[in-house]
C-alpha cells in the first residue's frame, strides 16, 4: 500500500503591510445615475450600497492568531456579523424609514462586504448619497448566464465549408452552426431544442412531422483529417421508441458520395447513453483513408414523431482520444492528476464541505445525490427558518438567482462542476477529484449573487469555495474588482481557499481583452501563498487555474493569460466606475514581461476540453474550458484538507504549487502558473504541518508553532527566515536555516514548539 512520508516540517511566517485609505470617487455609479434619470414615477431600482469602514485581512490575522481553520471560520463569521450590525445601524434605520410607504426595502446584507442589497425609488438613491459613512452605490447588473462562464468558445468559424478539428458541438447556441449541413426526406424534422431532457439547455431532435410518413433526417460535418491519428468519435444518444432501421447510425465518406456505416444506433431508450467510434479502426476495415473533406454523418430513418419514434443527438466530440468508452473508475484526468492515490490510503474529501458557486446542481444526479451538504440546523419542509439565517428551508444550498431554496438549474453548468468535484461514480465513471466530499449547491448570475454566495459559503463552514463563473474585463459596467479582492480577502480571514475560473480569452489579447487584465475576476485576485518567484504583495483567498489537454499537458491556449495587475484603474480606463482601495494597488504593472511585473497569474493547472463529468439529464458529458478545470482543483484542494485538517489556505496552496508539474517555461510563469497539478505529491508536504500562530514578529522575541502530525511520533522541524516578501528571489529553507529539537507529538497528533528569533538586525524587513 502507498503509504505518506515526510522528513520535516517547514515553518514559515509573513509580514504584512497596513492597509491605506479608500480612494474618492463618486458615490453613485454613473449606469445607476442613468437609470435614475430616465426612471418613471414610482420605479423601484436594484442597487447595492457600501459603506466605507471595512474591516481588513490584517485586522483579522492579528485576532485570529493560534486558532485553527474551522474556528477561524466561525470567529470571522461572527465578527463580520457584529461589525455590520453595529456600523450600518443609521443606514438600515434610513432605508426602514423609506420601507413605510414602500419607496425602499432591504433585500439582503452582505456583512462579508459592510454592504446592503436594496431596491429603492430614485428620490431614496439620492438621500442615501448624502448619508456619512457611504462609500459607494452601485446597481445590481446581471448578464445572460452563458457570459459568466468558462466554457471554450465555439470552434467553427462561421460560414466555412469545413469544420476545425478537433471538433466539438453541444448545440448551446440555440441552432445548428454554420459548420452542419443537414437533410431530410419524406417528413422529417430537424429541431435545435430544449424539449426531452438535453445535457444542457439544447440538443438535436430528429423525427417525423407527419405520423406514418417514411422519413429521414441528417447532420453531417465535414472535417480535415490528412494526417490525423487516434481520431475518435464520442457523443450523447437516446432514441424514442425507435424500431431498428438501416438508416440509423453514424456514416463515413471520404468524398461525400460514398458512405459507409461506422456504427449502428440500435437498441436505445429515452436516457441518454454515450457512443464511441474508433475512427482510426473504422475506416481502416473499410478500406477507407482520410481525406481533406471527410464526412461525418449522424442519421436517423423512421416514420413516427417523438415519442413515438425519433433520435435526439447531443455533445459530439471528433476528436484525438475519444474513440474508446470511458473506462469503469477514476477518468484519466483525474488519474494523472494522482487522486487515486490518496483515495487509496484514505483521503477522498469525506468530512470536508465545498461550496459550488455556479449555475445550480441538478443534485438528484445518482452520482451527486449521496455527496450533497444537508444543512444540520434546518429542518426540512417546515416553512421556518430553523438556523435563523434569513433562508427558509435552505437544505442543500441556496439559489440567489430567485432567492429560493431549490439551487437547481436548466443549465447543466453547475452539474458539471459539481461532477468533477465530488461526483463518486455511482452511475458508472468516477468524475470527482474528492468522491467522499460534501457540496453545497449555490445558484447565481452575476458579481451580486457571487458575493451572496461566497457569504452564505463562510457562514456555513465550507472549507473550500469553487466558481467557474468570472468577470471580464469588456462588461459593462466593467467588474468591481476591489469589492471582489474585500470578499475574497474575508474568505481568507476565515481560513477558505477559493478555485476560480480565469476566462478562456488568452487568444484574445488583441481584441478587447489585454494583458494585465485578460485574466477575469476575482481569479485575479491573490493566491494564499505567495511563490517566492512572484513579486511581493498581498493575499488573498484564491487560486487562479488555467487548463491542459488530456493526454499530452499541452496549454489550452484559451486560458487566461497573466500576469495581472492591481493598480490604478483609471491610468487603463479613465471611465471606470467603481471606488478603489489604494491598500490594492500592490501589483503594479509595468509590461516588461518579467515574472514579477505586476500578479504572476495564474496559479496551477488541471485538465480540460476531454474531460467527462455529470449532467442534468443524469448521465454524463464531455465538458470544456477552465470552467471545466477549475472544480477539479476544488476537488483537489478538498483532498489536501482531508489529509491535514489543521492547514490553513497557504499551506495547501504551498503544497500544491510547490509539488506540480513544470510546463512550459521554468518555474511558475504566465500560462500554466506553477504546472500540473499533483495532489499525492502534495498531500505529502502536509502530513505534518508547521503552524505559526502570529502572522508577523519581531527579531528578539519568541514565535510559538503548533505542530501536527502522525500520533505518537516526533518530529524534527527545521526554520528559516528566507521567506522574504521583499526579495522575490528569496525562497523558503533559504540559508540560514535551523533545526529545532524534536518535538513529540501526543495520541491526537499534536505538538507545540517555541523559538527565539534571533536578535540579528539583518532579519529586519524578513
Amino acid at each position: 500500500m502507498t503509504t505518506l512520508r515526510t522528513l520535516a516540517a517547514v515553518f514559515t511566517w509573513i509580514f504584512l503591510a497596513s492597509p491605506a485609505t479608500s480612494a474618492t470617487t463618486d458615490i453613485i455609479h454613473p449606469y445607476l445615475r442613468d437609470q435614475m434619470n430616465v426612471a418613471e414615477d414610482g420605479e423601484m431600482l436594484e442597487a447595492y450600497v457600501v459603506l466605507s469602514d471595512q474591516r481588513s485581512l490584517l485586522w483579522f490575522e492579528e485576532r485570529t492568531a493560534g486558532m485553527g481553520p474551522r474556528e477561524r471560520r466561525a470567529f470571522v463569521a461572527a465578527e463580520l456579523k457584529s461589525h455590520a450590525e453595529e456600523n450600518q445601524a443609521p443606514i438600515r434605520a434610513y432605508f426602514a424609514e423609506h420601507a413605510e410607504d414602500g419607496r425602499a426595502v432591504i433585500t439582503d446584507v452582505l456583512w462579508m462586504g459592510n454592504a446592503l442589497y436594496f431596491t429603492a425609488e430614485p428620490s431614496v438613491i439620492e438621500g442615501l448619497a448624502e448619508l456619512p459613512g457611504i462609500d459607494r452605490i452601485r446597481p445590481i447588473v446581471t448578464f445572460e448566464e452563458e457570459a459568466y462562464w468558462d466554457i471554450s468558445p465555439p470552434p467553427l468559424p462561421m460560414g466555412s465549408a469545413t469544420a476545425v478539428y478537433p471538433f466539438k458541438e453541444n448545440f448551446e447556441t440555440g441552432s445548428l452552426s454554420s459548420a452542419w449541413t443537414s437533410a431530410v426526406t419524406g417528413a422529417g424534422t430537424i429541431e435545435v431544442s430544449g424539449n426531452e431532457s438535453p445535457n444542457g439547455n439544447f440538443h438535436v431532435l430528429m423525427d417525423s412531422a407527419v405520423n406514418a410518413t417514411e422519413s429521414t433526417a441528417s447532420i453531417e460535418v465535414v472535417l480535415d483529417l490528412v494526417g490525423e491519428t487516434d481520431v475518435g468519435i464520442r457523443f450523447q444518444w437516446k432514441e424514442f421508441a425507435d424500431e431498428d432501421d438501416p438508416g440509423d447510425g453514424v456514416f463515413v465518406s471520404e468524398d461525400g458520395i460514398n458512405y459507409s456505416m461506422v456504427l449502428a444506433l440500435t437498441g436505445g431508450s429515452t436516457s441518454y447513453a454515450t457512443k464511441t467510434v474508433d475512427l482510426d479502426s473504422a475506416i481502416a476495415s473499410l478500406g477507407l483513408n482520410y481525406t481533406s473533406a471527410f464526412h461525418i454523418r449522424f442519421a436517423w430513418d423512421d416514420n413516427y414523431e417523438i415519442p413515438t419514434d425519433g433520435f435526439a443527438f447531443d455533445d459530439i466530440e471528433i476528436a484525438p482520444g475519444v474513440g474508446e468508452p470511458p473506462p469503469t473508475g477514476p477518468e484519466p484526468n483525474i488519474v494523472q492528476m494522482q487522486a487515486p492515490q490518496l483515495w487509496d490510503i484514505g483521503f477522498d474529501g469525506s468530512g470536508v464541505l465545498i461550496a459550488d458557486v455556479d449555475s445550480g446542481v441538478t443534485w438528484t444526479h445518482t452520482d451527486l445525490i449521496n455527496r450533497i451538504w444537508n444543512n444540520p440546523g434546518e429542518t426540512p419542509n417546515n416553512g421556518i427558518d430553523d438556523d435563523s439565517n434569513g433562508k427558509i428551508d435552505d437544505i442543500v444550498g441556496w439559489d440567489f438567482i430567485s432567492n429560493g431554496n431549490d439551487p437547481t438549474s436548466g443549465a447543466t453548468h453547475g452539474t458539471l462542476t459539481a461532477g468533477l468535484m465530488v461526483g463518486d461514480g455511482s452511475a458508472g465513471f468516477i468524475t470527482g477529484m474528492a468522491p467522499g466530499g460534501t457540496l453545497a449547491a449555490m445558484e447565481i448570475s452575476g458579481e451580486a449573487n457571487a458575493w451572496q454566495a461566497q457569504q452564505y459559503a463562510l457562514d456555513i463552514g465550507a472549507d473550500v469555495v469553487s466558481s467557474s463563473h468570472s468577470y471580464k474585463w469588456p462588461f459593462s459596467p466593467k467588474p468591481d474588482y476591489h469589492m471582489h479582492r474585500q470578499i475574497c480577502d474575508m474568505e481568507l480571514a476565515g481560513a477558505i481557499i477559493h478555485t476560480n475560473s480565469i476566462g478562456n480569452q488568452g487568444n484574445l489579447t488583441g481584441s478587447g481583452y489585454p494583458i494585465p487584465w485578460n485574466i477575469s475576476a476575482p481569479g485575479n485576485c491573490p493566491q494564499p501563498w505567495i511563490n517566492p518567484q512572484a513579486a511581493p504583495g498581498g493575499r488573498s483567498s484564491v487560486l487562479g487555474c488555467a487548463g491542459i489537454h488530456v493526454p499530452d499537458d499541452s496549454l489550452y491556449t484559451s486560458s487566461g493569460q497573466g500576469n495581472a495587475a492591481w493598480e490604478d484603474i483609471l491610468l487603463y480606463d479613465p471611465t471606470y466606475p467603481h471606488a478603489q482601495d489604494p491598500a490594492y494597488w500592490d501589483y503594479p504593472w509595468t509590461g516588461s514581461g518579467s515574472k514579477t511585473d505586476g500578479l504572476l497569474k495564474p496559479d496551477l493547472s488541471t485538465y480540460t476540453d476531454t474531460v467527462l463529468s455529470t449532467t442534468n439529464s443524469g448521465g454524463y458529458s464531455a465538458f470544456s474550458g477552465t470552467s471545466a478545470a477549475t472544480p477539479q482543483l476544488g476537488g483537489g484542494m478538498m483532498l489536501l484538507w482531508d489529509v491535514q485538517p489543521n492547514a490553513l489556505p497557504r499551506h495547501l496552496a504551498a503544497a500544491a504549487e510547490l509539488s506540480a508539474t513544470d510546463l512550459g517555461p521554468a518555474g511558475k510563469d504566465t500560462r500554466y502558473g506553477s504546472g500540473k497539478l499533483q495532489i499525492f505529491d502534495a498531500g505529502r508536504r502536509l502530513v505534518v504541518l508547521g503552524r505559526a500562530a502570529s502572522p508577523s514578529v519581531s527579531i528578539g522575541t519568541p514565535l510559538h508553532f503548533d505542530v501536527f502530525g502522525e500520533p505518537n511520533t516526533v518530529v524534527y522541524p527545521m526554520i528559516s527566515g528566507g521567506l522574504n516578501l521583499h526579495s522575490p528571489g528569496a525562497f523558503i529553507l533559504a540559508s540560514p536555516f535551523f533545526f529545532l529539537p524534536g518535538v513529540p507529538l501526543d495520541a491526537a497528533g499534536e505538538g507545540a514548539v517555541t523559538y527565539n528569533i534571533p536578535n540579528d538586525p539583518t532579519y529586519i524587513g524578513f
